[in-house]
């Protein structure tokens, strides 16, 4: 009978994207909430910010798949901050959302605000990161893809175009964030493993931020030289490019003087991938709405949902780059 119920919702959402996309009536209707799978159903989101193109695309995305199917859609912006986050959560259970997504900003400061949401009988999906708490307790599911393979499939990528090692900068996104410190540990674990003599010669935090960034590796420029740094890793494509910003502004050449490679798949750095400024861009998709619209129709028809869901990426280089998925 779950099982049934389940294909039914699919079936009705397929039909409700299909009518959206050809522009037809029943579609419109279905994004002011009057029919689809989702119809009479309010999401809430806790976004953690604005301030990249990734989280924008993510937030689109995951409106326009709620929408599609039919459900009433609200966002809370935390601007970077993990009080506001924690107060959004709070306002968003309050305002009684049928389900509740979050992108949570840091591991640690929101467990209180997801289990009062998880009390209250609302279903929390987790997206794009973790938090240090209990399936059940603090959370229903997380969606998220595998940090610590993006990691790895960057550090391969640079074992290949450096098989003698070198110096190694990492830019990372702090050390609140499962993110950033899977993304790092992948990386920096699979170098050590290689036997390879690389070094890591400097390790700061960009912030997440291209700007910062930059100003990040200026200074280790400053400090190393950059005749005495063969590669930089940056978390994310964005801070990579503020790295490469850095090293063309102090006379190097980004992919030859230094390597960059990063972790989102922009569109940016794919098309320097394809340029052959950036070494290699590992994909972390932004696009979590459908899976998102799914999973609900799954906790709808009484399935049973995996505490922890991988989304797939895909590693970009010379070799295999598609700009087109690039967001």
């Amino acid at each position: 009978m779950k099982l049934k119920k389940l294909v039914a919702f699919l079936l009705a959402a397929v039909m409700v994207f299909s009518l959206a996309a050809c522009g037809g009536g029943a579609g419109n209707d279905a994004a002011d909430g009057n029919e689809g799978p989702l119809a009479g159903k309010t999401v809430g989101f806790s976004q953690t910010d604005s301030m990249s193109s990734w989280r924008t695309t993510e937030t689109d995305s995951i409106k326009e798949s709620v929408e599609a199917a039919g459900g009433k859609f609200i966002v809370k912006d935390a601007g970077g901050d993990i009080a506001t986050q924690e107060s959004d959560i709070r306002d968003l259970v309050a305002a009684n959302v049928d389900y509740l997504v979050v992108a949570p900003l840091e591991d640690n400061g929101l467990q209180g605000a997801l289990q009062e949401a998880m009390e209250a009988e609302i279903p929390v999906i987790l997206v794009d990161r973790a938090i240090k708490g209990d399936v059940g307790v603090h959370f229903t599911t997380s969606i998220a893809s595998d940090f610590v393979w993006e990691g790895e499939q960057c550090a391969k990528a640079l074992i290949e175009a450096l098989p003698e090692g070198g110096n190694v900068v990492v830019i990372n996104g702090g050390y609140d964030s499962s993110t950033s410190t899977e993304r790092q540990d992948g990386f920096v674990d699979t170098l050590e493993a290689s036997g390879i003599a690389f070094n890591i010669v400097a390790e700061q935090d960009g912030e997440w931020l291209m700007d910062k960034a930059q100003a990040v590796m200026e200074n280790i420029i400053q400090a190393q030289g950059g005749e005495n740094i063969d590669a930089v890793y940056a978390v994310t494509d964005d801070m990579v490019q503020g790295a490469m910003n850095a090293i063309a502004a102090a006379g190097l050449k980004p992919g030859e003087d230094i390597l960059t490679m990063g972790v989102d798949g922009t569109r940016a750095a794919l098309e320097a991938v394809q340029r052959g400024t950036q070494l290699a861009s590992c994909t972390c998709t932004p696009y979590f709405g459908p899976i998102v619209v799914e999973t609900i129709g799954k906790i709808i028809a009484g399935e049973t949902v995996d505490a922890h869901i991988v989304n797939p990426d895909t590693l970009y280089t010379i070799d295999n780059v598609d700009v087109s998925v690039g967001f």
